[in-house]
């Protein structure tokens, strides 16, 4: 006979179809997530609940974490649309707060 586990062990997964979702929206904007760029295990847990951490002016860090998978190294060039990018994905999402 199999047991189950208790309730409090048990987790849902990820709906795949949201992930993929949230996944075209950065990538239409050309938008940079902590979750991607830190390799974050929990990345399906946020994303299905249409959640993320935005990373601004680019995808690089100037800090050298070294528990962080971020990339590391000088500023690029900034986007000019990226404020209203991370905005206008932030609004779809249905975000409460940035």
């Amino acid at each position: 006979m199999t047991q189950r586990l208790p309730e409090w062990l048990t987790i849902r997964l990820p709906r795949p179809d949201t992930i993929k979702e949230v996944e075209s929206m950065m990538r239409a904007k050309s938008l940079h997530t902590v979750c991607e760029s830190a390799r974050c295990p929990n990345l399906p847990e946020c994303w299905s609940k249409k959640t993320a951490t935005f990373m601004i002016l680019g995808d690089t860090c100037t800090r050298s974490c070294g528990f962080c998978a971020i990339k590391v190294g000088r500023g690029q060039v900034l986007n000019p649309d990226e404020p209203t990018d991370v905005a206008g994905v932030a609004a779809e999402l249905g975000l409460k707060h940035i």
